[in-house]
């Protein structure tokens, strides 16, 4: 947790936008949900209407963010001894999976109008939701997105990618409704596809990256060399023999073991753990759990 409240001391103007991501989240897609719905049905538009069932699935999910970004933040406990970061994983999984149940449900709607041939003119309106669309979603993209780098927090991207999905998903859209209304009438469907495709690849991305996430996918090789020149260039740290990482949310977990001269004892070994790791804390940001053993074996385990 001493992380996370240095993240905000670094970014106070940032503290209020991530404390209310998810709130931002779930009432801005309400919103668009209506404004999607309304002109997806006055307008005729079936791509407007499938873009509508991408917001209503936002709505779901951005309540879902909400309280496990809640949970997530909960200090370590008995039963908890790592916190509960993970959830935050688990989060992304949920996402992931919503988005593609979704896009199977409009690319199966619209290819059986299509072989039906099923053939619409949407109204001008639905040009009107579909743009209001874009620049909705694209405003709550860089804003979670901003808090979610800066606060190194998993479910905050996978949120912030989502908005930027249902943008690609509505210009997608727009194509159709703007190839119906100069004639091609079939391209409303074949937009609702195009948003179906967008929104199952986002989806699945969402699904490899929280897999890796729950998997305890060690961290980034740079971040790994970092810490490691850290931990040697204390004077008394003779070499990291083991270096074990992985990140758990929006924390970053370390296990290390250092070798110290065979003169030292193990008290003083102790000690220069104990001053490895506050430099680790300090240094290094969105550490949460450092375990740091002295050794004076040479070999080197990773």
């Amino acid at each position: 947790m001493a992380n996370v409240e240095k993240r905000s001391e670094v970014y106070p103007e940032c503290q209020w936008c991530a404390e209310n991501v998810g709130k931002i989240a779930f009432w801005g897609n309400v919103g668009l949900f209506a404004v999607k719905l309304f002109c997806g049905i006055a307008g005729g538009s079936k791509a407007l209407l499938a873009d509508a069932i991408h917001s209503a699935v936002d709505v779901m999910t951005a309540t879902v963010v909400m309280v496990c970004l809640r949970v997530s933040k909960t200090p370590p406990d008995e039963e908890h001894p790592f916190g509960h970061g993970q959830v935050e994983y688990i989060t992304s999984l949920f996402i992931g999976l919503s988005l593609i149940t979704v896009a199977i449900f409009i690319l199966y709607s619209a290819a059986m109008d299509i072989l039906r041939g099923v053939r619409t003119q949407p109204d001008i309106i639905a040009l009107l939701g579909l743009i209001i669309s874009i620049v909705g979603n694209e405003l709550m993209f860089r804003q979670s997105v901003c808090c979610g780098e800066k606060f190194r927090s998993p479910a905050m991207i996978a949120n912030a990618w989502e908005n930027r999905a249902d943008v690609y998903s509505s210009l997608a859209a727009l194509v159709g409704v703007v190839g119906a209304q100069l004639g091609f009438l079939f391209m409303d469907r074949v937009g609702a596809i195009l948003v179906a495709i967008l929104i199952s690849k986002s989806g699945l991305k969402m699904l490899k990256d929280a897999w890796h996430g729950i998997l305890d996918r060690s961290l980034e090789e740079d971040l790994e060399n970092q810490i490691r020149e850290t931990a040697e260039a204390d004077p008394d740290v003779l070499g990291v023999v083991m270096l074990k990482t992985r990140a758990i949310g929006q924390h970053r977990s370390v296990d290390m073991r250092c070798r110290v001269s065979p003169d030292k004892t193990l008290r003083e070994g102790c000690v220069v753990a104990k001053r490895v790791e506050e430099r680790l804390m300090k240094e290094i940001d969105n550490l949460g759990l450092v375990t740091i053993s002295p050794t004076s074996d040479d070999h080197t385990e990773g």
